[in-house]
């Protein structure tokens, strides 16, 4: 039986916005501690140039376009497995009655994935796939950045019901 994704709404666009209010707060934490906005965004270019991982510091445009690609990317993947963790949940379950049960949920689901997302970032994988934050930020401001991620994979469905719930 096939699981009730919607890849547009429910993968790409909680994604995109988690990507999104990720970066901000990666560029708003670095400002915050003195550092350029763009350093821990293009940190993740070490992926591509390891050599050059201290020089993100000061990036280049190809180190900023870089990291700003695999981060969004990497969002969108994990909006992905999000998003097919919670449909095989609701297939398996009975559907909730109201919206807040499955707010509920989704809060619940995304905040251990985030969990689990930022082990896997620094525990698991190895030290060349890391998000490479870690060269301009410090534990406290990358979980700034990891709960502004794991908000962005909820925040579309609420603005969704919100929108539906409105008097027209």
């Amino acid at each position: 039986m096939a699981l009730d994704v919607r890849p547009l709404e429910d993968i790409v666009l909680p994604g995109l916005v988690a990507g999104v209010l990720s970066t901000l707060a990666l560029g708003a934490c670095a400002r915050l501690i003195g550092k350029r906005a763009a350093a821990p965004v293009s940190a993740v270019s070490h992926w591509v140039w390891p050599q050059e991982a201290n020089q993100t510091a000061r990036p280049r445009p190809r180190h900023l376009v870089t990291g700003l690609a695999i981060h969004h990317l990497m969002s969108i993947g994990w909006a992905a497995v999000n998003a097919y963790t919670l449909a095989a949940i609701q297939q398996s379950v009975e559907p909730c009655r109201d919206c807040r049960s499955e707010h509920r949920q989704r809060v619940a689901l995304a905040s251990g994935l985030t969990l689990f997302a930022a082990f896997s970032d620094y525990v698991i994988v190895p030290k060349r796939f890391t998000p490479g934050f870690e060269y301009h930020l410090d534990v406290p401001q990358i979980t700034v950045v990891y709960v502004a991620f794991g908000a962005g994979l909820v925040v579309p469905f609420i603005v969704e019901d919100l929108y539906r719930r409105r008097p027209r």
